[in-house]
């Protein structure tokens, strides 16, 4: 158990990308990539390829057609808990030495350990939850864990929203309320780490 004293950051920090609408997870991917060194890749064309839907109403913000999603808060953008596999499939195709792992809320005993073993190890932290507290929005967003404070109990999460600040402070216990079912759908942690090819 972590003594509850001090903040545990990545390093090197993220630098924020902003997302096109719908596309939170995609832009997630890329700013991890981004942080390893991986080449930059194009939002629209991992969007594509992991088919992000999107409003109709959206279809001006990108180059070529999306599929539409079916209604709001059901299937936009793209269920980041349920698509480990196609991300560690994108790692393999692409020769990207990185894993992911899936962890639901209810599979995590502590989340703040989960969150420092993580982050002292380097490794990024993704996170699918739902933004009613958190943003005053009934949408699920996706977002990563940049650092933990300790002593305050909370954690910073870097939001790709255009329309918000980018590094927001949240207290664990609010993140853990938006991560399980308590508004809907259980959702949760992906964890990023490095691995040899």
């Amino acid at each position: 158990m972590a003594t509850a004293v001090g903040s545990v950051t990545l390093n090197p920090v993220y630098i924020p990308f902003l997302q096109k609408p719908s596309c939170c997870a995609v832009t997630c991917l890329q700013m991890i990539l981004y942080r390893n060194g991986v080449r930059l890749y194009d939002q629209e064309e991992l969007a594509q390829r992991f088919g992000v839907k999107i409003g109709s109403e959206e279809q001006d913000a990108f180059r070529s057609g999306m599929p539409v999603r079916e209604r709001l808060n059901y299937d936009e953008g793209i269920s980041t808990m349920e698509s480990v596999d196609a991300l560690n499939k994108f790692f393999a195709e692409e020769s990207i030495g990185m894993k992911a792992t899936r962890y639901m809320y209810s599979q995590i005993e502590s989340l703040q350990e989960l969150l420092i073993e993580n982050l002292r190890n380097n490794n990024e932290i993704w996170i699918e939850y739902h933004s009613q507290e958190i943003h005053d929005s009934e949408h699920i967003h996706d977002g990563l864990v940049e650092s933990v404070d300790l002593t305050a109990q909370t954690v910073v999460i870097i939001d790709p929203v255009p329309r918000r600040r980018q590094r927001i402070t949240v207290p664990i216990a609010m993140l853990e309320r938006a991560l399980s079912a308590t508004f809907g759908k259980e959702l949760g942690v992906i964890s990023v780490k490095k691995v040899d090819l």
